[in-house]
């Protein structure tokens, strides 16, 4: 484990703050506790030290991007409308939730599935009418 501020050091301890690795010419002691230089200053100050929140994946943006993109490949009827609902409701869920991560592929099952809906319902309605005309 090597130190965080200096690659070619090996690292003695973690900070009590961010549980980053550091070498002993980083790390001070306070109250009892090792520090590194940022959350030290928190230390002292008596300021709670606030990890960064870890992101998750949204799994509703997921699914609703294979339902998307199954939707161009077969039932793009049933499937598309299915993608759509399903990346609305993780547009919803990631707005209320700045933890999940997945806006982007959100967005891309929204508009693969309206798009692959709309070529099934082209294909579906075209296809009687240009049958239609075709008859003397």
């Amino acid at each position: 484990m090597q130190c965080k501020n200096h690659d070619e050091v090996q690292a003695v301890d973690r900070c009590v703050g961010c549980a980053e690795a550091f070498c002993g010419d980083c790390l001070v002691e306070v109250r009892g506790q090792k520090y590194c230089g940022s959350c030290k200053v928190l230390a002292i100050q008596g300021q709670q030290i606030v990890l960064e929140e870890e992101t998750v994946p949204c799994k509703e943006a997921s699914e609703a991007l294979t339902y998307a993109i199954a939707s161009f490949l077969c039932c793009g009827i049933i499937l598309g409308p299915m993608a759509i609902t399903k990346a609305y409701k993780a547009r919803e869920l990631i707005a209320m939730d700045p933890r999940l991560t997945g806006s982007g592929k959100a967005n891309a099952a929204m508009v693969i599935g309206i798009v692959a809906l709309l070529l099934w319902l082209i294909a579906f309605v075209g296809a009687p009418v240009a049958h239609v005309r075709r008859r003397p």
